[in-house]
């Protein structure tokens, strides 16, 4: 080995791994500004239009009495039992909406009567009916009147909502 030989490999390895790490840092920002559908990856579904956003703006929500006779014979939201029995059934029942949910994937709104939403009834509003309906966000903690269908799903009672006169805000 000469003199200087060893200055020489460590100044080639250093050089080596400056370009190695730019290598690196390029293809990674290359792949960083790539779309994932390049590499076969699944993107993950971006939010669709909430009920919010497409909601109608000339359709508004009827109301009725805690007199009239749909109110006083309509089921509380809390009577699961009650509601199983109505499946296949029309009918109606009541409470006060304490949330809407509306999931990620944007192809529903489900009205929630209860914090612990397992143990009230729930009525569904699927996407193809979102432009149907005034905005659902103001019924929150508002009481209402959901009539229509009862129908089974996962072994509950609900409602799924397809026209607006299904909702009546409770004066």
């Amino acid at each position: 080995m000469w003199i200087g030989e060893d200055s020489v490999m460590k100044n080639a390895l250093s050089s080596l791994g400056l370009l190695a790490l730019i290598l690196i840092n390029s293809t990674c920002l290359w792949a960083a500004a790539t779309p994932y559908r390049s590499f076969g990856w699944q993107e993950r579904d971006s939010p669709k239009a909430s009920q919010h956003a497409v909601a109608s703006k000339t359709v508004a929500f009827g109301s009725v009495s805690k007199t009239d006779e749909a109110y006083t014979i309509a089921l509380d939201a809390h009577d699961l039992a009650g509601a199983y029995k109505k499946v296949g059934q029309k009918g109606a029942f009541k409470g006060t909406v304490s949330m809407l949910f509306e999931p990620r994937d944007g192809n529903l709104v489900i009205l929630d009567f209860d914090p612990q939403y397992r143990t009230a009834l729930t009525a569904v509003l699927m996407k193809a009916e979102f432009a149907k309906f005034p905005d659902l966000k103001p019924l929150e903690g508002k009481e209402i009147l959901v009539s229509g269908s009862f129908v089974d799903y996962q072994g509950k009672a609900q409602i799924v909502l397809t026209d607006p006169a299904q909702i009546r805000i409770v004066k």
